[in-house]
């Protein structure tokens, strides 16, 4: 499926509905879930999120079909962003003051200012213990991207010292590593480029980072991790870099799959837990565990419309046909709802995506730890000049310590 500027649109649209109907619902006690403590989570959250996708989406606001719908996430979130709660929070907790008041900063940005609250932010932050809370380089990034928005300043030398520190100048282990490393990555690109609104340079250069995002997409696609996968493809449109065939194809799978559900689905709703739910119970379970992702959605939409190039069908380079069959062979033939996306797109356009579908055949063979295939795998990519790819040089070196593992315990 291809997608354009009206269908996306279309998406954020649905996304900027979502998001009041979700902050409405958690605004006053969040969410507890008594049997996954990871799905719970403070009303803050869901506010902070839909004021990110709200700053995201303003600029559109000349389009008549997204008008009304930023205007009415805006009038939800103008009075929780300042609600007593909040204030109340900030004065007993100065050390996450900022955090507190990403909402307001961002409101404020858009023109709705408030001048007692920014009086109490200001005082809390002269507060003794206002630096008191230890923060990994990600979130510490996310602090001075709100207080360069609410002072209107943009301190160059603090964010290259603290982005050297960070993932995003060092590879993140793909096949081993945690996915909080990947939120990471995608987060640090948020708060680093300001959603797209401002170039800052990169600790690394942009092809290198755009190459470990296209193998993490493989991860992504495979897992069925649509969250993170939205999130990852925030990076090329924040980056003002243009769509390759990987992510033009992962996007259309994400929208192929909100079409078909609905809603761009979580990997934390659970369908069993949530047929045995009834009434307010079962609504609040759904909202809580799928609207994240759906504003994530909304994010990657607001992005990419505002840059005014959608992804296209994947184009570029093509390879034998044959090698895209060989390809296939180590994937398995019934996971993954990209397969029937990529089944309908034409011949030219499968040709494009070997690199993807490399990727998407180690992420499976690792998986599964068929290091014998793997290794198969390498040598393919080295016959097909894939063996380059971010995934294949730690996959290589993955294989390399299993065997030194191998010879270690032989002794």
């Amino acid at each position: 499926m291809s997608v354009d500027e009206s269908d996306i649109a279309r998406r954020l649209r649905r996304a900027l509905s979502l998001a009041g109907r979700a902050v409405t619902l958690f605004a006053e006690r969040g969410y507890i879930d008594q049997e996954v403590v990871d799905n719970s989570f403070r009303p803050d959250k869901p506010i902070a999120e839909a004021a990110m996708l709200l700053y995201a989406a303003s600029p559109l606001r000349d389009r008549p079909e997204l008008a009304e719908g930023i205007d009415a996430l805006a009038r939800t979130l103008v009075p929780l962003a300042r609600s007593k709660r909040v204030m109340l929070s900030m004065c007993l907790h100065p050390s996450l003051c900022v955090e507190l008041a990403v909402p307001h900063v961002l409101l404020s940005r858009l023109g709705f200012k408030h001048e007692p609250f920014d009086d109490l932010l200001q005082l809390c932050l002269h507060s003794q213990g206002s630096g008191g809370h230890e923060r990994t380089p990600f979130a510490s990034l996310e602090v001075s991207w709100v207080r360069e928005l609410w002072n209107d300043i943009t301190p160059e030398t603090a964010w290259q010292a603290e982005l050297q520190q960070s993932v995003l100048n060092r590879p993140i282990d793909m096949l081993g590593g945690l996915k909080e490393d990947a939120y990471a990555l995608t987060h640090l690109v948020m708060y680093c480029t300001d959603f797209g609104f401002r170039a800052r340079c990169l600790p690394r250069p942009e092809g290198v980072v755009l190459a470990e995002a296209r193998s993490y997409l493989a991860r992504c696609l495979d897992e069925e991790d649509y969250d993170l996968a939205a999130e990852v493809l925030m990076i090329w449109p924040q980056l003002n870099a243009p769509w390759c065939a990987s992510s033009s194809f992962a996007f259309s799978v994400l929208a192929s799959v909100e079409d078909q559900v609905g809603v761009l689905p979580s990997v934390r709703t659970k369908p069993s837990r949530l047929k045995s739910l009834e009434g307010e119970d079962k609504t609040r379970y759904a909202f809580a565990t799928a609207y994240h992702t759906a504003l994530v959605m909304g994010l990657l939409c607001a992005v990419s419309l505002r840059k005014g190039a959608p992804p296209a069908r994947p184009a570029g380079t093509t390879v034998e046909k044959g090698l895209i069959d060989q390809l296939l062979s180590f994937i398995e033939a019934d996971r993954g709802h990209w397969q029937p996306v990529f089944a309908n797109l034409q011949e030219s356009e499968r040709l494009t995506l070997a690199p993807l579908l490399f990727d998407l055949a180690l992420a499976q063979t690792f998986r599964r730890r068929d290091y014998h295939q793997a290794n198969r795998l390498l040598e393919l990519a080295a016959e097909g000049g894939m063996a380059r790819s971010p995934l294949a040089v730690q996959a290589s070196e993955m294989l390399g310590r299993l065997a030194a593992f191998a010879e270690a315990i032989a002794l």
